[in-house]
């Protein structure tokens, strides 16, 4: 069964724990994603507008639902709904026959597995989610740039995290034309690699608080 670490995809919280969801694919492999290829020299005038704008979309989302299909670094593809809300607070419900939820409430990320009642929980602070989901992305301060690219329509921000909490990169992938979050990308130190990407999104709903909640079996 996954644990925290691989499911989140390269969360990468906890040395014993796992990582999350939420991501499309710089590779081949990726679903239904198109690889970002080798793209022409970016000025730095390029890719300080593009920073600048990709920060002011990340800020403009306050909330968002739809589906997501994540793509493993065993290659086994999961599917499920997602509701996020900034800042902090995410829910990943997964489909059958995968018995995973995992929800962030602004401090934590808790996997739950319902095939084993079990519920890890990690601090948000360590996972690649604490990025995705600051409602001020700071590229200047909170996090540090390794690359932006690019290519196919697509824009990918690949950051890590400047505290040093958070073991390995995160890269947001977004449409070039309206800097929409299309998904992302996350690596942790090991290498390996959990890409997800979102489906069907709808911004600005009224989310039910509830969704961020979850107990563990001991307390329902």
């Amino acid at each position: 069964m996954m644990n925290l670490l691989t499911t989140l995809g390269a969360i990468t919280a906890l040395a014993t724990l796992a990582t999350a969801p939420l991501a499309v694919s710089l590779q081949e492999a990726a679903p239904a994603v198109p690889a970002i290829t080798v793209p022409a020299a970016m000025t730095d005038a390029e890719r300080s507008a593009i920073l600048k704008d990709v920060s002011r979309a990340m800020s403009d989302v306050k909330t968002a639902s739809g589906k997501f299909e994540q793509l493993a670094p065993d290659y086994s593809v999961s599917t499920g709904s997602f509701a996020l809300s900034r800042p902090g607070k995410v829910r990943f419900d997964y489909d059958d026959p995968t018995p995973l939820v995992i929800v962030s409430n602004g401090a934590t990320v808790a996997m739950q597995d319902s095939e084993l009642e079990t519920t890890d929980r990690v601090p948000l602070s360590s996972t690649p989610l604490s990025l995705l989901l600051d409602d001020s992305l700071d590229f200047e301060n909170e996090a540090r740039v390794l690359d932006v690219v690019r290519a196919n329509g697509r824009i990918g921000v690949t950051l890590q995290d400047r505290s040093g909490e958070m073991d390995g990169t995160l890269t947001l992938i977004l449409s070039d034309t309206t800097r929409e979050l299309l998904g992302w990308r996350t690596e942790d130190s090991g290498g390996n690699i959990t890409s997800v990407q979102l489906i069907g999104v709808e911004y600005g709903k009224k989310l039910n608080p509830r969704l961020f909640i979850l107990k563990d079996f001991d307390d329902e």
